[in-house]
């Protein structure tokens, strides 16, 4: 019995095709950090100063908790849920107009990716800067890392890997176990991974040896290296751009076939 062919009733661009995943996603994290920059509002300099105090621990240590719980739980259930229904999808065939849908799905993702970067390695950054430039710190559990380590990055590493695992499930013609691992892929995680290693020197340095007293200090300047290998995130629209390229050839190839051979004039 020949397997059901897997077809989307909604078109690549309308909102439940990709525009959804986009919109919502930059949605929820907008609110997710701004959420977090009114709690370090709230809270940073009343009890975010003195690590030894028991307020530190309930507010901010307690929040590092929550905070790696909540990515460590949406990390297995969405892995899980790519993982078990992406293998049923892996060999069942599919329209064009179905493959289409999941890279503007794809692309979706792409785009909260880069929303969650910004805010992640831009936004953050530069408040953690004017934080240690005006606070002297007791901790590497600051008010201003806190947010930024334990919950930025860590998400990122699981958003990058997410979206991993839809290609690889969702477009096998370009991400399918069968392809490789991508170098796209492979700088983007090197860039969350690379930055989790120069952090944890930079704050071993900056407790130690030179003060955080102006941003562009020596131990920031390898951070540079996070924006050249997180430009992979680039190549991800030029791969799947090609799919779209062979998809439409795909569609157009057995149009031309039968073109060709209507003009070949019949033997006599």
């Amino acid at each position: 019995m020949s397997e059901a062919v897997i077809d989307s009733n909604v078109e690549p661009t309308e909102w439940f095709g990709g525009h959804r995943t986009c919109l919502w996603g930059c949605a929820v994290v907008s609110l997710i950090f701004i959420g977090l920059r009114m709690y370090q509002g709230e809270y940073a300099l009343t009890y975010g100063i003195d690590s030894a105090s028991p307020e530190f621990t309930q507010y901010w240590m307690g929040l590092t908790a929550v905070q790696l719980a909540l990515v460590g739980i949406f990390c297995g259930l969405w892995f899980g849920w790519l993982v078990s229904s992406g293998r049923k999808l892996l060999d069942q065939p599919t329209t064009h107009k179905e493959q289409v849908r999941r890279v503007a799905v794809f692309w979706g993702q792409i785009g909260l990716v880069s929303f969650h970067l910004y805010f992640m390695a831009s936004f953050n950054p530069n408040l953690d800067g004017s934080w240690h430039q005006t606070v002297v710190r007791d901790t590497a559990f600051t008010p201003s890392h806190i947010p930024m380590f334990f919950y930025g990055f860590p998400m990122a590493i699981v958003l990058i890997l997410g979206m991993y695992l839809y290609g690889r499930y969702r477009i096998p013609q370009t991400y399918g176990p069968g392809q490789g691992f991508p170098w796209s892929f492979a700088f983007l995680l090197a860039a969350s991974v690379t930055e989790v290693f120069q952090i944890a020197f930079n704050e071993w340095a900056h407790s130690l040896w030179i003060t955080e007293e102006i941003f562009a200090a020596p131990f920031h300047w390898p951070f540079v290296f996070y924006g050249w290998l997180a430009a992979g995130i680039f190549a991800l629209w030029g791969e799947t751009i090609v799919r779209l390229i062979s998809i439409e050839a795909e569609i157009d190839g057995p149009v031309e076939v039968a073109e060709e051979a209507e003009a070949v004039p019949a033997a006599a």
